[in-house]
């Protein structure tokens, strides 16, 4: 009798977090972006742990939580993840 369950957003082997309100500029932002994009999930957190850049640790944050999210959501394995967007 209730509502449709709502259709996913991403694909089943797929996981996703979103951060809001960083303060930063876009360009700076997506300069880390392309840093770690298309990367294994260890590399990138590495990346993102010795960068020097000022939002990488909100960055690495909002990484974590989509490896989490993956992890306990969806039940993909860890070892095997990479950076897609």
């Amino acid at each position: 009798m209730g509502k449709d369950k709502n259709p996913r957003r991403v694909a089943d082997n797929e996981a996703m977090a979103k951060t809001r309100l960083l303060r930063t500029s876009p360009q700076k932002l997506n300069l880390l972006a392309a840093m770690i994009r298309g990367k294994k999930v260890e590399k990138a957190l590495s990346d993102l742990t010795f960068s020097k850049r000022r939002i990488s640790a909100d960055v690495k944050k909002c990484l974590q939580s989509a490896i989490a999210n993956a992890e306990n959501n969806h039940n993909l394995d860890v070892d095997e993840l990479i950076v897609a967007e």
